[in-house]
């Protein structure tokens, strides 16, 4: 199963990934209807895409109460039935990333574009790439241990 990886250092704000998403998914070039959003921390100079993290038991599915948001068994994609969305806000309100917008009429979040995430396409400096989601928490875990052995060392003197 893939996920959309966000690497905010390498993340320049250029928002194509924005523009690009909202034509793909609304037909239109309107980033207020794009499923990533850039965000812009202009006091330490940095962009950070979010968009929807695909999540393991993703917390946005319980609370709704026409049962709209689902996790697709196949892709683990997180998809909303549109047909059946109410517009409530309350995956939108439960997502801890805030990657479900609320819009006037409805609620629109990250879908992976099919299998094929757009964003990633047209994204110059590879700030989101696919990822299979276990080879990614796989690297993570090594990568936290490794740092957890080399603070151990340095604290005991070691390093």
């Amino acid at each position: 199963m893939q996920k959309l990886e966000i690497n905010s250092e390498k993340c320049t704000g250029c928002r194509v990934c924005e523009l690009v998403c909202a034509l793909y998914n609304e037909g239109v070039n309107n980033p207020a209807l794009s499923r990533i959003r850039v965000t812009s921390d202009y006091t330490h100079r940095l962009d950070s895409p979010v968009a929807c993290y695909q999540c393991g038991n993703p917390p946005c599915v319980p609370p709704c109460p026409v049962s709209a948001i689902s996790k697709d068994p196949e892709t683990g994609v997180v998809v909303i039935d549109y047909e059946t969305c109410i517009a409530c806000g309350l995956c939108s309100a439960n997502c801890p990333f805030g990657a479900i917008p609320q819009l006037e009429d409805k609620v629109i979040k990250c879908e992976m574009c099919d299998g094929d995430p757009q964003c990633v396409k047209y994204c110059e400096t590879k700030a989101l790439v696919v990822v299979d989601r276990e080879a990614a928490y796989q690297n993570r875990r090594q990568e936290h241990g490794q740092k957890f052995i080399k603070n151990q060392k340095e604290s005991a003197g070691l390093g």
